[in-house]
């Protein structure tokens, strides 16, 4: 297999046929991002604190296999991350080894010396696909998540909780309001520090105001709508719990929870779900065609799998994050296909 790297829309066509086709094989509520919200990755690769590097594999002229890699650039400067796919018709033929081999060398090539990825487990419970080949170069199974999916025909957003005293809720649609962007950018600065990481080697990442509407312009441009709910401290004016969703502006049926967080010193007063049923009411009135929303939880994260559960999400597979050593001496994987 030929691996290249997407510079060009004949590429990126290559790459996202493949993504589509894998997606809509593997998952359930789940594909692949649309075509038109992968250009701006050709024309910006690098925005609000990351480097992304898309690759194709062919065989010929047939694109078989895609490779993501992701490389922070404000913190977190040891680390890459890959997502790789082989298309259905293409497995067991070696392509996955190749498109990981490419992300090990590349990924060195940079100068980091940790590569995080995840891969999820098989349908009946047991070791997913990749294990095996993961554990032969002694990668440490890190973190264990759910993907979970909230079918909103069979779970309805309901009358959202009443906001409590010294508390009102503040909602946007693309940016957040500007007397709130400080305090948003703090609570997206600590979900590294609060969120459970398990074993995972990952550093507190460093928020701006600048980062986050840098992070809001790069949805804009990738044609998303980014639907927001804070709830504010009317005292000292702090932001108390903030969350997000993305939606494709014209695919409105699949919806992304972004981030969920609450300032500890507010925690205890169930504003997570506060702000998420909110949010959810925004989304149902804002893109009324909406019809799945997708969110992530690790397992351990024992508040924010009860406060979805309370809104109908429910399992749809689990993946385990896992954690390889780069650095000189580390198991490499064996040629061969």
């Amino acid at each position: 297999m030929q691996i290249q790297q997407v510079q060009d829309l004949d590429a990126l066509r290559r790459f996202h046929a493949v993504e589509a086709a894998a997606s809509q094989h593997d998952y359930v509520a789940l594909p692949a991002d649309p075509f038109e919200e992968l250009v701006p990755l050709l024309e910006a690769p690098e925005a609000a604190g990351n480097l992304v590097r898309m690759f194709v594999g062919l065989e010929g002229d047939e694109p078989v296999g895609v490779l993501s890699l992701r490389y922070p650039t404000l913190d977190n400067l040891d680390n890459g991350n890959a997502e790789l796919a082989v298309h259905p018709a293409h497995r067991r033929q070696g392509h996955g080894r190749a498109l990981l081999q490419y992300a090990l060398d590349h990924v060195r090539a940079q100068g980091r010396s940790r590569l995080l990825l995840e891969a999820p487990w098989s349908t009946d419970g047991g070791d997913g696909p990749a294990f095996p080949l993961l554990r032969s170069l002694r990668a440490k199974p890190a973190l264990d998540t759910h993907r979970r999916l909230l079918d909103l025909a069979r779970h309805p957003v309901g009358p959202p909780p009443a906001v409590p005293a010294g508390y009102r809720l503040v909602q946007w649609v693309d940016r957040a309001p500007d007397d709130l962007l400080d305090g948003a950018a703090y609570l997206r600065g600590r979900m590294t520090l609060d969120a459970p990481l398990g074993e995972l080697t990952i550093e507190q990442e460093k928020w701006d105001a600048a980062r986050y509407r840098e992070k809001e312009a790069q949805g804009l441009a990738r044609n998303r709508m980014l639907l927001g709910t804070a709830v504010v401290h009317e005292a000292s004016g702090a932001v108390a719990g903030i969350t997000d969703i993305s939606v494709n502006r014209e695919l409105h049926e699949i919806a992304y929870q972004w981030d969920t967080i609450v300032d500890p010193d507010h925690r205890g007063r169930r504003l997570g779900l506060l702000v998420k049923s909110w949010n959810h009411r925004l989304l149902v009135r804002t893109c009324p065609t909406a019809a799945f929303v997708n969110t992530w939880n690790a397992t351990s994260n024992t508040y924010m799998v009860a406060v979805n559960d309370a809104l109908g999400f429910e399992p749809a597979e689990k993946w385990t994050e896992w954690e390889l050593d780069l650095s000189p001496g580390a198991p490499r994987l064996r040629s061969g296909r």
